[in-house]
């Protein structure tokens, strides 16, 4: 009897997922039949989403691949794309309902349930991917339309997303003069608190060298239009409620992760909103209803830790299949792994203890944000910066 694999999620972790399953755990398990389920029709390479959200940075085929593309090598029996959204979830069923691209709500049985469907940022900022591939194409050309008009751009939040961002700008403008550019964070340095002060004071000091302010200790509360003006009041406030307010063209939020996980049950989400997910990987309760990546709440929304759990997921599927136990995941939260562009040139970062050297961040990661190995990344062929997937 076949043995549906229902793929929620064409993004970093179900793409190669799907991938894995069809190239490599068929060959053992030949009843195997893969569906993947997007409501992009595109592989969007959201690591470089700092670079190519600015005006003639990237051309589209870089960072947006066409999925049906990726699959012809499959027998058409063994595979199938659908374009559409989950909306439903029984697990007692073991159905999933897809809103697809014609209204239908289409219903699809699986044997097995891997969701892969990520996070999305608030107000439709494309630093990952907006409803659909045109809504992704639409979100932005807006926001390159309003950085090309802008002549002070304010950068709120000094996470990883909005550092990288600001150092694109910097890069791009504030350095020479073009643009102002102002980024503003919770902390008295950039980068979230778990990371070291050295790599924190280096981010801020990279930024200052692209003649990037940061304003540190506050968050951007309010911002209103003068009137007359395409100017903004943007009023910031501080921790001991005093208020200071500055004056942008552009406010640009990098923050607000929202988990697409609604479609779920309640009982299977926690209060994050994130699915419950267990060391196996899969919701707790349901042996056959595995959870990667954002969708998670087993660690921090991070692609380093998506690109484990996944390549984990890999070597496990041929054990499940058999019907035997499955090797728990093993981690460790707080263990820092992560690296940081700032601009085109510089960068910091930090791997457990050490602080990674600026020039190793831009020969690994900043001259192409990941763009040179992004194809074969979408085809199946490697995984990021062009690692090996699991045999």
């Amino acid at each position: 009897m076949t043995k549906t694999v229902v793929v929620l999620g064409a993004g970093m972790a179900g793409l190669p997922i799907a991938h894995y399953l069809l190239r490599k755990t068929s060959t053992q398990h030949t009843d195997l039949r893969v569906v993947l389920v997007s409501p992009h029709d595109t592989f969007y390479w959201k690591i470089a989403s700092v670079r190519f959200a600015l005006p003639d940075q990237m051309t589209e085929d870089k960072y947006m691949y066409p999925l049906a593309e990726q699959f012809t090598s499959y027998p058409t029996e063994k595979f199938e794309l659908v374009i559409g959204a989950a909306e439903t979830l029984d697990p007692e069923q073991n159905t999933v309902g897809i809103r697809v691209g014609d209204g239908e709500l289409r219903s699809i049985e699986y044997h097995t349930l891997v969701v892969a469907t990520g996070s999305r940022y608030r107000e439709d900022m494309p630093w990952k991917e907006v409803g659909t591939s045109e809504q992704t194409r639409a979100s932005l050309a807006k926001l390159r339309v309003q950085i090309r008009d802008a002549r002070s751009i304010v950068v709120a939040g000094a996470g990883l997303t909005g550092v990288e961002f600001a150092g694109e700008l910097g890069s791009a403008y504030a350095k020479s003069g073009l643009k102002e550019i102002t980024l503003v964070g919770v902390g008295e340095l950039p980068l979230e608190d778990k990371i070291k002060q050295s790599v924190r004071e280096t981010a801020r000091r990279e930024l200052k060298k692209l003649n990037v302010r940061y304003i540190g200790g506050a968050r951007v509360a309010t911002k209103t239009s003068d009137d007359g003006t395409k100017a903004k009041s943007v009023t910031l406030t501080r921790a001991d409620g005093t208020t200071q307010t500055i004056t942008a063209d552009l406010v640009v939020p990098t923050f607000g992760l929202v988990p697409n996980t609604s479609f779920a049950p309640e009982g299977m989400r926690a209060a994050s909103g994130c699915l419950r997910q267990g060391e196996d990987l899969r919701v707790p309760g349901y042996k056959n209803i595995f959870v990667l990546g954002d969708a998670g709440d087993l660690q921090p929304a991070q692609a380093a830790n998506t690109d484990t759990q996944t390549r984990h997921l890999m070597t496990q599927f041929n054990s499940y299949f058999r019907g035997e136990a499955i090797q728990p995941y093993v981690f460790d939260n707080s263990k820092v792994q992560m690296a940081f562009t700032i601009g085109r040139d510089r960068g910091t970062g930090q791997a457990g203890s050490w602080q990674i050297w600026s020039i190793l961040i831009w020969f690994l990661k900043g001259r192409h944000l990941g763009t040179n190995t992004a194809d074969a990344y979408a085809r199946g062929d490697a995984g990021g910066m062009g690692r090996a997937w699991p045999k």
